[in-house]
């Protein structure tokens, strides 16, 4: 089993035989030391197996869908992080809208609402973006899981994240590491605290029909 830790990305391989199958439990990341939760449910499956994933927290990239829409908003330079972006959010089922100039995106902003938006801040020289997602209203903004990628930036750290009123950040150099899962594990965790801060708002919405 693999699974990858929610603070530095480090990804561990866990022997099965060692994995309880009925229980939750966490250890202690080799890299960063910090605390991975293991759900029961990302162990062994019914067909007797394990299934080899990107698995964080015990979820899987392939579980988050954008919603109805399956539409993701990526604003990032070329190069290899770009790349390896495009073909998570592909593996996911998003159709990933790729604007060349901020200007583009604004207007692709303007006419949708993407549960995902990926930028960096090569792409967003202008900081026109930014200043955009700061002033959207925020029943709208509330639907965006915004993830911002920059070389100065430390993956998951959630002061940044709030700084830069992102849901997300992520270091750029991460996405350049050998091992290219590290980019599903960062984008199933955004994805998921984005899903959680929410819950109970959205379904208090959902309640009284203004979802």
């Amino acid at each position: 089993m693999k699974i990858a830790c929610p603070t530095c990305g480090r990804e561990a391989h866990l022997p099965d035989d060692k994995v309880p199958k009925d229980k939750s439990f966490s250890f202690k990341c080799p890299k960063c030391g910090a605390s991975v939760p293991v759900k029961a449910s990302a162990g062994k499956h019914s067909d007797g197996g394990s299934k080899h994933h990107s698995a964080v927290m015990g979820r899987d990239l392939s579980k988050f869908q954008g919603g109805v829409s399956k539409q993701a908003l990526v604003c990032l330079s070329s190069g290899l992080g770009r790349n390896r972006i495009m073909t998570g959010l592909g593996n996911a089922g998003f159709t990933a809208h790729t604007p060349e100039t901020p200007a583009q995106a604004l207007k692709n902003l303007e006419y949708h609402v993407y549960p995902l938006v990926v930028m960096d801040e090569a792409f967003d020289d202008d900081k026109s973006m930014a200043a955009y997602l700061n002033n959207m209203d925020m029943f709208l903004r509330r639907k965006i899981c915004l993830v911002r990628i920059g070389p100065g930036l430390e993956t998951g750290n959630p002061m940044t994240a709030l700084d830069l009123s992102a849901n997300y950040v992520v270091k750029t150099q991460d996405l350049e590491q050998e091992d290219a899962s590290v980019v599903d594990n960062v984008l199933a965790v955004a994805l998921s605290e984005h899903e959680q801060m929410y819950a109970v708002f959205n379904d208090s919405m959902k309640a009284v029909g203004k979802a």
